[in-house]
Order: C-alpha cells, then sequence, then structure tokens
C-alpha cells in the first residue's frame, strides 16, 4: 500500500512539475484605435480587442504569438457632405446621415522580444498576417448622379453596397508587463497597424458634362491601438 501511495505521488509530482514547465501564455485585451493618415479622414475612432497565445522559446527573451483581434470603425459622414459642399458650391446632399461601419480583423503571427534583467516586464512585438475588412457599407465604384428635375440636390439611396475585403498586414508594438501574483500579470500596450485593403472605391459625381468629380480609391489602412487586459501564464 506504501508503495503504491508513494508511486501516486511520484506521478502527481512528476505532472505538476510539467504543467508548470508549460511554454503557453494567454492574454487578452481591450482598448480603442486612433486611424491615422487618410483612413482618419474617412473613418473615426472606435473599439479594439485582441486574444494572443504565447509560445516560450529556449532564448527566455523570446516568445512566438497568434494574435486575433478586432476593430471597429465609424464612417465620417462629412467626408463625403464637404466632397459636395467644396466641388458644387450651394448643392445639398438629401438626408445624408447613415451608420456606416468597418471592421478589421486581423489574424497575425509575430514575435514577442522582453527585455532581460527587469522586473517590470517591458517587451517589444512585431507580427505579420492577414487582416479581414468588412464595410457596412461604402460608395459603389460608378457614377452618382445629381437629380436633373433638381440640380441642387444628390440622392445617395441605391448607391452603396456592403463588402468584404482581405489584405496583408503587419504591426509593430511595445508594452508593459505588470506581475499581480504568480503566472497572472497586467498587460499594457500600443501598436502600430498597416494593411493593403482598399476601404474606399473610385466614384464619380455627376451633375452635368460641365460639373463633375471623381474620387480616388483608398487603400493602405493604418490605425494606432492602446489596450490593456491581462496575461495568464500556464
Amino acid at each position: 500500500m506504501k508503495k503504491i501511495l508513494l508511486s501516486v505521488c511520484v506521478v502527481f509530482l512528476m505532472s505538476s512539475n510539467l504543467f508548470s514547465q508549460t511554454p503557453f501564455s494567454f492574454g487578452a485585451k481591450v482598448g480603442a484605435n486612433i486611424p491615422i493618415g487618410t483612413f482618419s479622414d474617412v473613418y473615426k475612432s472606435g473599439v479594439s480587442g485582441e486574444v494572443v497565445l504565447y509560445y516560450s522559446t529556449p532564448l527566455p527573451v523570446l516568445d512566438l504569438s497568434l494574435t486575433v483581434g478586432y476593430d471597429g470603425f465609424k464612417y465620417k459622414n462629412d467626408y463625403f457632405t464637404n466632397q459636395i459642399s467644396t466641388n458644387f458650391p450651394g448643392v445639398t446632399v438629401d438626408n445624408f446621415s447613415p451608420s456606416w461601419t468597418a471592421t478589421d480583423i486581423p489574424i497575425m503571427v509575430g514575435a514577442k522580444v522582453k527585455l532581460p534583467f527587469v522586473s517590470m516586464g517591458p517587451y517589444f512585438t512585431g507580427e505579420v498576417g492577414i487582416h479581414f475588412l468588412s464595410l457596412n457599407d461604402r460608395f459603389m465604384a460608378g457614377q452618382i448622379n445629381v437629380s436633373s428635375s433638381n440640380p441642387m440636390h444628390i440622392n445617395t439611396v441605391g448607391y452603396s453596397e456592403s463588402k468584404s475585403v482581405a489584405g496583408f498586414g503587419f504591426a509593430l508594438g511595445a508594452g508593459l508587463e505588470i506581475p499581480l501574483v504568480p503566472k497572472i500579470g497586467i498587460d499594457i500596450a500600443l501598436k502600430y497597424n498597416y494593411a493593403t485593403n482598399t476601404y474606399a472605391n473610385s466614384y464619380t459625381i455627376f451633375r452635368n458634362n460641365n460639373e463633375q468629380f471623381t474620387t480616388l480609391e483608398l487603400k493602405n489602412i493604418s490605425y494606432i491601438t492602446a489596450k490593456a487586459g491581462v496575461i495568464v501564464h500556464l
């Protein structure tokens, strides 16, 4: 009986030791995003979040990562109305107050480099992967006509579409891990995100042969995220 109990204790200790050395960590963070560049002309800030699975390599300062993120944005309605007022003085847009949104889902692989011999745990990250951008809605490519019966009026109904587009992207970040209790800490991070997705079509606003303008196709989204959450070392 004593031999059996001793064997059970040995197995338990061995399994506990193996579990304590599991090379995986799990993190979850939420915060906000800030569009930059031409992307900020078209979309407003929104909610940002991500979950991350880390794998500790034999190098103590290096972890590999798999990240799935979420970033929501809201269309700036005055981006379109300003185009009209600039190019067609006096022309109005009828009831243009849509609640268009864009949602970016990045799926990224990368690396996390931790500074050695620093108790608070500062680190730097680099990631590459695919961004799945869902647009609900955006203007379709083509021509939007000013009403022939009322040349001072534009009706945008029927000229929009919902679309999902994918693009390659990368991210560079920095953060700070603050230990709370053994194996659990607070994780605070800033990240620059870039992707090649197209988020606005080229379209023509047509009033007559002498009064029309064509917008540029807009692509390459970029934004900064600020997030905080927890990290658990398994």
